[in-house]
């Protein structure tokens, strides 16, 4: 897939990019991207964390329902990898149409306990959708 049929539905909805740098200190991270509305729906089509301090935790990315959609889990080993060519970068992508989350529904990164630290950046789109979508201009 070209970097082109990912920005194809970023320009086509309303694009949804986030770079965030998460503290050892940092816990649970709320609204990573936030939707507009009850009638839209966020689809991730790619996240990548870049780990520049290793703790034995676990970040797991997931929307904010009642019963959490979760979209990716990583588990973080208690020190960095010593062999194998590991270079600490995870990356989910989940293709050009990416992996929804609940209608109305923002992502969130759902945190063991802070320790961990790294940089993450999440690309994706957001779309209106259900009977709501087929009268309005939105």
């Amino acid at each position: 897939m070209s970097a082109g049929d990912y920005l194809h539905l970023q320009f086509q909805n309303r694009r949804k990019i986030a770079d965030l740098t998460i503290l050892a200190a940092t816990d649970d991270q709320t609204d990573l991207l936030t939707v507009k509305s009850a009638n839209h729906r966020i689809y991730i089509q790619r996240i990548v964390v870049s780990l520049t301090t290793y703790s034995a935790k676990t970040w797991t990315f997931q929307d904010d329902a009642s019963t959490p959609v979760e979209i990716a889990h990583l588990s973080i080993p208690a020190a960095a990898p010593t062999a194998g060519g590991d270079s600490g970068t995870i990356v989910w992508d989940f293709g050009p149409v990416g992996t929804p989350l609940t209608l109305g529904k923002n992502l969130d990164l759902a945190m063991s306990a802070a320790g961990a630290a790294g940089t993450v950046h999440i690309e994706g789109y957001e779309k209106m959708e259900g009977a709501v979508a087929a009268a309005s201009t939105n």
